[in-house]
């Protein structure tokens, strides 16, 4: 017998890692965990991290192009629209078994995907982290991964 285990949703991830105190320090010592982490694990991905509107800081991996910086973009409009993850969207998406132009608005500047992840303070919208060059669920899981840790360090 097999025994499936259900994936948490992209909701149950923002309940429990997108609310903390944040300051421009922890985002970015969140972008540097993660960038650490991939170089260490040779991954190809570009990291960005946003607070207060404002891009803190990215960079961009060994095999990284202009397109990734294209699908950050993507990703951070998308969190700013929703208020939620990029990949919550997608989600929404499946459950409703719709096409993303059946959404009723404009697709093209948003990512209906992984790797665009909310940072809230008192329910309000500081700062996004975003993850590109990974297929999709990976780039959220590697957030989610240095979210947690970072949590976990802090004792939030």
């Amino acid at each position: 017998m097999t025994m499936t285990i259900k994936r948490q949703s992209a909701l149950d991830h923002e309940d429990d890692l997108c609310e903390a105190p944040w300051s421009h320090k922890d985002i970015l010592e969140l972008g540097n965990a993660i960038v650490a982490d991939s170089q260490n694990k040779n991954l190809t991905v570009a990291v960005a991290m946003f607070f207060r509107g404002q891009r803190i800081f990215q960079v961009g991996l060994e095999g990284t192009t202009a397109d990734n910086d294209s699908w950050i973009m993507r990703k951070v409009n998308t969190v700013e629209f929703t208020g939620h993850s990029s990949l919550a969207l997608r989600e929404k998406v499946e459950a409703l078994n719709i096409q993303e132009q059946d959404l009723g608005f404009r697709t093209s500047d948003l990512a209906i995907c992984g790797g665009g992840f909310p940072l809230k303070t008192n329910g309000v919208l500081i700062g996004i982290a975003v993850v590109s060059g990974l297929p999709h669920l990976e780039d959220h899981d590697l957030i989610v991964e240095h979210l947690r840790l970072l949590k976990q360090k802090r004792g939030w």
